[in-house]
């Protein structure tokens, strides 16, 4: 078999011994040549970026490439920077095949270009994780609601977990929060709170990792306008990539117990939504007011950390697609986060720096805890100012979270737009690689 050679070069000096067309070089529009039959990268314009911003490069120069090589086979016979995360590279190359043709008639024409990559096994655990979580987003929520993506969820996990749901008037009566929430679906969307329990480890330690899941967010009675509710059924974002979390983290053999808390709901309107000035009484005892009721993910988040801060967990990881101000904020490749624990943001964004997978830290700012006052009730959902709304929401869940339990909420897009690296526009994995790569040091 033929194998077309490919060589990454970061070093200017390398690239001007090796490539012609030197001064044709522009990152990101032309930078790979083909001469003598062999394949250059040329990313010597990306040499003084910071270890995050290269690693992350890499990821998208791989799709970017794949594309470039339309067949064949392939082989990287040089790179030129082993501080950084070759996998990167070939993960990108995967996950450049991608596509969501589930509701087309008419079939795509496929990329056949391989590359033989030494990671092989690595590769295709997250590959099929990637390809997971794009596909549960980018499904349309008439296809997709609680119950679709619990089970799902169950068969993508298959048999290492042990699964249950909790809904109807057990729900209504433990979980107040996601019940008001949800109440105004259609039957067969009723809210309902899955639980997942890794099986077969003696570790003693145990994370929560807890994703929202809001099938589709109308806004409710806040209703949101025809342009803010487009993409909404990506507003179970979280849920999708907590899945994934939990199972880039079992079949890495990290030895710890995993518990998945996904709170799974229809935020509809009807004549049972939930209203603004309404309050509920939440799992902990304490009452919310409800200032907005678009303000949705945090109450349902709220039920699940204080049910997972119940079990003493070591750590508790919570994603969702909470806010458009982190969006504002950071854009739309990089997620925010936050932490009450100074130690564990440090591993955190050096997990960030080591994978390229951008997750970027945002205060726990208590001083704006004030904008959460409720004149009727413990604490409202919403804050009173038009500014730092990333900040306002995270403190709401910080108050539910108890027992000095570390703990991480991440806030992100979940949806990719194309850039000149891919014109793939969808759902999106996003967070899980650094994530498990913090759970791997702390726990392996």
């Amino acid at each position: 078999m033929n194998k077309n050679i490919i060589k990454i070069l970061f070093s200017e000096k390398e690239i001007k011994k090796k490539v012609k067309n030197f001064s044709q070089i522009s990152f990101p529009s032309n930078f790979i040549f083909k001469e003598n039959e062999v394949i250059y990268v040329c990313l010597n314009q990306i040499s003084d970026l910071n270890k995050l911003q290269k690693n992350f490069f890499l990821f998208q120069i791989g799709i970017k490439l794949q594309n470039f090589c339309r067949k064949g086979t392939y082989i990287i016979k040089y790179f030129g920077d082993k501080s950084l995360n070759e996998v990167n590279f070939c993960l990108g190359w995967e996950v450049g095949k991608y596509s969501f043709d589930k509701y087309k008639t008419t079939e795509r024409n496929n990329n056949v270009a391989t590359l033989i990559s030494p990671f092989k096994g690595q590769i295709k655990k997250e590959k099929e994780v990637f390809f997971f979580v794009r596909d549960l987003i980018n499904t349309p929520a008439n296809f997709l609601g609680p119950n679709e993506i619990y089970e799902m969820g169950r068969v993508f996990l298959k048999k290492s977990f042990s699964s249950k749901k909790i809904s109807g008037s057990e729900l209504k009566k433990k979980f107040p929060l996601i019940h008001a929430v949800g109440k105004a679906a259609s039957k067969e969307k009723m809210p309902i709170l899955c639980e997942l329990k890794s099986k077969n480890t003696k570790s003693k330690k145990k994370i929560v990792i807890i994703g929202k899941g809001v099938t589709f967010d109308t806004g409710g009675l806040n209703l949101k306008t025809g342009s803010g509710m487009a993409l909404m059924k990506k507003d179970m974002g979280g849920a999708a990539n907590c899945i994934g979390l939990a199972n880039l983290i079992q079949t890495s053999k990290i030895d710890v117990n995993i518990t998945l808390l996904i709170p799974l709901v229809e935020n509809s309107v009807s004549r049972d939504s939930f209203r603004p000035s309404d309050i509920f009484k939440s799992r902990d005892g304490r009452f919310v007011e409800i200032g907005d009721t678009d303000a949705e993910g945090r109450l349902i988040l709220a039920d699940a950390i204080s049910y997972a801060c119940e079990s003493k967990p070591d750590m508790i990881i919570d994603m969702a697609t909470l806010t458009g101000a982190s969006r504002v904020a950071l854009g739309i490749e990089v997620p925010s986060f936050f932490c009450n624990n100074d130690q564990l943001s440090m591993e955190l964004i050096e997990a960030s720096q080591e994978t390229g997978d951008p997750i970027w830290q945002l205060p726990l700012w208590e001083n704006y805890l004030d904008q959460l006052n409720s004149n009727h009730a413990d604490v409202k959902n919403i804050g009173n100012s038009i500014f730092g709304g990333a900040i306002t929401a995270a403190l709401f869940l910080k108050e539910f979270v108890k027992n000095q339990i570390p703990w991480v909420h991440v806030d992100l897009m979940a949806w990719s737009k194309p850039n000149k690296f891919s014109s793939y526009e969808g759902g999106e994995a996003m967070g899980i690689r650094a994530l498990k790569k913090l759970i791997e040091k702390k726990f392996a």
